[in-house]
């Protein structure tokens, strides 16, 4: 289980918004595009503003942990709170992407 993400590694992150549903997602699909291709060790979804998440938002991280973890690399969950935690505890998403509290600089 990741608790952090070591400052050796490369690493991009994209931070989400306060509501990650439905048509918010469909925002994001480029971003999401654009860390499918990139090459980085780590993609960390920054979820630290995130107040509510939904089916949609929520398989669209599973759709990009998916492609990324293909090429080797790996998706982390940053900071995730409330209702989104709640919902991913539920549908044991933790249990395959790893939520980690901070990032060593």
């Amino acid at each position: 289980m990741i608790t952090s993400i070591p400052k050796d590694k490369t690493r991009r992150i994209l931070a989400l918004p306060k509501d990650f549903s439905g048509y918010t997602v469909d925002s994001f699909r480029t971003d999401f595009e654009q860390l499918a291709i990139s090459e980085q060790d780590y993609i960390i979804l920054d979820c630290s503003d995130t107040q509510f998440i939904d089916s949609s938002g929520i398989g669209a991280m599973v759709f990009l942990y998916k492609r990324i973890e293909q090429k080797g690399q790996q998706l982390a969950l940053l900071k995730v709170n409330g209702q989104p935690h709640k919902l991913m505890n539920l549908l044991r998403v933790d249990k395959t992407i790893p939520f980690i509290e901070k990032l060593d600089v």
